[in-house]
Parts: structure tokens; C-alpha cells; sequence
């Protein structure tokens, strides 16, 4: 009997879930995770600013399973080469110790970019969670992507929402906001970027940072940059959501 129902309690859980018009779809780890890191290296390819798609020649991605090393030495990004909609991805990562021309001397600069479509340039649409000294928790809408915060509508021409309390902010190496939520350099800090139909928001080390509605592009890829400062990532995990109701029309 209580075999029966165990497999009776995961029919109606498969069955829901598949009702529910998940779209994220890929290899996964316990309980649907799809965990990016884990994948295999041909579920990603390279884009760099004078090279092209899949022409990295200095090594700035640097890959072994669960674990990926940015250099930072020339920009461009990292991309999935599937599309995800509606989902929470789980980012881990810290500074390295390497910068680069030209913010050799400015404040260490990275981002998570979703919603990611069109041509392979640097950048392509999509919505950037900000990974930057002083300010990661920041969104940006870039090259063609809309986003409204708290009434603001941003777009289609690159544009940021700061985090509330990162200004004043100077881009200067190693700055530290007054307010600061992100860890001291070299230590790990954990960045929630939560994609719900048109909805964007995103957390940092359990802050709530910035929430976003009416959201274009509402799918897409998934970048991680390279722009000009060495970082790490061990861990980048998505949770596949049920679609969320739109926001209110534009």
C-alpha cells in the first residue's frame, strides 16, 4: 500500500508539473535542478570581442566541471546555447585578483545577462544582472531590451537601475559601498536571479535588490561576461518556475 502511494504521489507531481508548461528543459540533478556548471562543455560556446563565436585563444574560459574561471582579459561571454524561460538561477561566485585594460584600475565589472537574443555581439539584447564592485544587484536593460522598475520603464537603448543604497559609488578598484551587500573580495557571494514571465528581480546574498516587470525579451540565453576582471563561479543552478501572470500592459 504504501508502495502504491509513493508512486501515486509522484505521478500527480510529473503530471502537474507538466501541466504547469515548464520550459526550462535540459540535463538536470535531483529534483528537476538543471545545474549549468555540470554540464557538458558543448552545451556552451565563446563569443570575444575580436575573435568570434568559439575562438578563445587566451584561455579566458577556463572550464572543469563545476567550476569556471574568467579571466576577464578580453570581453565577451560565455553563453548556453539553449534558451530558459521562467526560472530561478542560483549564482555563486568571488573576484579573483587579475584586471585588466581598460578598468586595469576601475572597480572589478562582470554580469549575468538573461533573456539573451538575437546576433552574437558584445552586448546582445537581453537584461544583465550587474556583478561590479559597489554595485552587483544593479539590472540593466541592454541593446534593445525594456524593463520597468517601480514605475520607470528603461529602453530600448542601454540603461541602468541602481540598487537601492549603492550610491555614492566611485569606480574605483576594490570600491566598497556604504551600504555594501556583496562580500569582501575573495570571498563567495550568492546572486538569485528569479525570471517569471515578464518579471525579473534579483537577490543578493539573501537582499532583495531590485524587482522589474514588463520585461523584454522575456526568454533567451544565458551569458556570463568577461569584462575585464578575473572571477570565479562554482555554482550556477536553475529552478524551473511555473509561468507567472504578465504585469500590467505597457
Amino acid at each position: 500500500m504504501k508502495r502504491a502511494l509513493a508512486f501515486g504521489v509522484r505521478f500527480l507531481l510529473v503530471a502537474g508539473l507538466a501541466a504547469g508548461g515548464l520550459a526550462c528543459r535540459g540535463p538536470s540533478g535531483r529534483g528537476g535542478v538543471i545545474r549549468l556548471l555540470h554540464q557538458d562543455r558543448g552545451a556552451f560556446y565563446t563569443c570575444l570581442r575580436g575573435f568570434g563565436v568559439d575562438h578563445d585563444p587566451d584561455g579566458v574560459f577556463q572550464w572543469t566541471p563545476g567550476r569556471l574561471r574568467i579571466s576577464g582579459q578580453h570581453y565577451g561571454y560565455l553563453a548556453t546555447r539553449q534558451e530558459y524561460e521562467n526560472y530561478r538561477l542560483v549564482a555563486e561566485f568571488k573576484w579573483g585578483t587579475r584586471t585588466w585594460p581598460p578598468r586595469a584600475d576601475k572597480a572589478r565589472d562582470s554580469g549575468i545577462l538573461v533573456h539573451a537574443t538575437g546576433p552574437d555581439e558584445v552586448w546582445p539584447t537581453s537584461i544583465e544582472a550587474q556583478l561590479i564592485e559597489g554595485g552587483t544587484g544593479d539590472i540593466l536593460v541592454v541593446n534593445g531590451a525594456y524593463l520597468t522598475v517601480a514605475g520607470e520603464t528603461k529602453g530600448p537603448s542601454t540603461s541602468r537601475f541602481d540598487r537601492p543604497g549603492r550610491n555614492p559609488w566611485e569606480d574605483k578598484l576594490g570600491f566598497r559601498g556604504p551600504h555594501e551587500i556583496e562580500n569582501p573580495h575573495g570571498e563567495w557571494n550568492r546572486v538569485e536571479i528569479t525570471c517569471a514571465g515578464d518579471q525579473v528581480s534579483v537577490r543578493v546574498n539573501g537582499h532583495p535588490t531590485l524587482h522589474g516587470v514588463k520585461a523584454t525579451p522575456r526568454k533567451g540565453k544565458i551569458l556570463l561576461q568577461s569584462e575585464g576582471a578575473e572571477l570565479f563561479f562554482r555554482r550556477l543552478d536553475l529552478y524551473p518556475l511555473r509561468p507567472a501572470a504578465p504585469g500590467p500592459a505597457r
